[in-house]
C-alpha cells in the first residue's frame, strides 16, 4: 500500500475522542482516500473533514453492531461464525470493527475495486476477493455461514437484483444466512411514485465507477423482496427489519435450514432529524425531532461539544412515540470549526447522530 494512499482522521482530537467514546481503543482509523463512502459524507454541505470521519465512523460501527446481533441470534456470537463474507465491501468501513471480534482469517471480502480488496487485504489481514460486474463470473468457491451485502441491492436494476440475490444465497452455508440491506418506499423521493411491481429505480447513484444504467438507485417493497426470494431462495425462511440498518435502509435476512430459532429481534438505531437552528445574538439554538422502536420508550437526546458531554434531554413518554428536543447554549467560547454532536440514544443503547455541525457556516 503506498504510503499516501491513506490517512489517520484520529489525527484531529474531536475525531479521537469519539472513537473513544465508542469504546474503540486500539480500533485502525486509517482511511483510504479514495474510499467513497467517506468521500460521500465529505461532499456534502458544510462538512468538514472532521465531521465527514465521525460520520463514518458512526455507521461503521452501527453496521458491524447489527452484524453481531444476527451472529447472536444464529450462532450465539460473531466469535463462533466459522466464515464470513461481506459482499461489496468498500474500503472497509464495517470490515474495521468486525475484526476486533472474529479472527480476520475468517473474513473474505469482494468488492469490484481491486484497490479496495488490497487495502482491506493488507490493513486488515482479511482474505479479499476481486468481484465481478455479472453474477455468473463471479469465482468465490466454498460456502459461508454469514453472508453481508451492504447497500449492494439499493444500487441494482430490477435484472440484477434477481440475480446477485441467487448468486449470494448459493453461497450460504447449511444453517447460514444472507443479510442484506435495501431502501424502502419510506425514502423514495416525492418526485417518484412506486410502481405495483414493488421496484423502482433511476440511474444515477454517488459512485463513479461503474456505469449508471448498471449501478443506480433502487427502492423496493418487502412484497418485491419476498418474490424474489421466493424464486432465487424458495428453501429460505425471509425476515424483515424497516429501517433495521443505521436506521436508513431496510434489512432482510435469508436463514438456510436447519431452521430452529425464531425471527432475530435485532435494535435498530433511533430515527430522527434536526429541524430548525440559528446562532443569534451570541446564542445557539437546535431543535429536532427523535424516536425509538415501537417498544421503546423516547430516546434521550445529548449534545456534545467537541468530546464533552455538554446537556442531555432525557427521554419520556410512551413507547414509540415520537419526542421533541430543543437545546439552547452560548456561542461563546467554542472555536467555529469544533465539532457538535447530537445523538439520540435509544432504551436498548444503539444511537444516531442528529447533527454533526461546526459553528463556522452560521457564523
Amino acid at each position: 500500500m503506498a504510503g499516501d494512499a491513506a490517512f489517520d482522521p484520529c489525527a484531529s482530537a474531536d475525531v479521537a475522542a469519539y472513537v473513544r467514546a465508542l469504546g474503540m481503543q486500539g480500533l485502525e482509523t486509517r482511511i483510504h482516500r479514495r474510499d467513497e463512502m467517506y468521500r460521500f459524507e465529505r461532499e456534502a454541505p458544510h462538512r468538514t473533514a472532521d465531521i465527514a470521519a465521525i460520520r463514518y465512523f458512526a455507521v461503521g460501527n452501527s453496521v458491524a453492531r447489527t452484524v453481531g446481533e444476527l451472529a447472536a441470534w444464529r450462532f450465539g456470537g460473531l466469535s463462533r461464525v466459522g466464515a464470513f463474507l461481506d459482499f461489496a465491501a468498500g474500503y472497509g468501513r464495517s470490515t474495521r470493527f468486525l475484526v476486533r471480534t472474529l479472527d480476520p482469517t475468517r473474513i473474505t471480502v469482494a468488492e469490484i475495486d481491486a484497490d479496495a480488496v488490497a487495502f482491506q487485504s493488507d490493513t486488515f489481514g482479511v482474505r479479499g476477493v476481486v468481484s465481478a460486474h455479472d453474477p455468473e463470473a463471479l469465482s468465490l468457491p466454498g460456502s459461508f455461514d454469514l453472508v453481508l451485502a451492504v447497500s449492494l441491492f439499493t444500487h441494482l436494476p430490477e435484472g440484477r437484483f434477481a440475480a446477485w440475490l441467487g448468486r449470494l444465497w448459493s453461497l450460504v452455508a447449511p444453517g447460514g444466512i444472507l443479510a442484506f440491506s435495501a431502501s424502502g418506499e419510506r425514502v423514495l423521493p416525492a418526485s417518484l411514485r412506486m410502481p405495483s411491481s414493488g421496484f423502482a429505480w433511476a440511474p444515477r447513484s454517488e459512485t463513479t465507477r461503474l456505469p449508471a444504467d448498471e449501478y443506480g438507485t433502487t427502492w423496493v417493497t418487502p412484497e418485491f423482496v419476498r418474490r424474489a426470494s421466493d424464486a432465487e431462495a424458495p428453501d429460505a425462511r425471509l425476515a424483515f427489519r424497516a429501517d433495521g440498518l443505521c436506521g436508513a435502509q431496510d434489512l432482510y435476512i435469508l436463514a438456510r435450514p436447519p431452521l430452529a430459532a425464531p425471527d432475530p429481534r435485532l435494535a435498530r438505531d433511533p430515527m430522527g432529524a434536526l429541524e430548525w437552528a440559528s446562532v443569534e445574538g451570541g446564542t445557539v439554538t437546535a431543535r429536532g425531532w427523535a424516536q425509538g422502536d415501537v417498544d421503546e420508550r423516547p430516546p434521550d437526546v445529548k449534545l456534545y461539544v467537541g468530546s464533552d458531554l455538554a446537556e442531555v434531554s432525557r427521554g419520556r413518554g410512551s413507547a414509540g412515540e415520537r419526542r421533541e428536543w430543543r437545546f439552547v447554549f452560548p456561542a461563546a467560547g467554542i472555536p467555529p470549526d469544533r465539532v457538535i454532536r447530537i445523538e439520540a440514544e435509544s432504551e436498548r443503547g444503539p444511537t444516531r447522530l442528529l447533527v454533526t455541525e461546526t459553528l463556522g457556516p452560521y457564523l
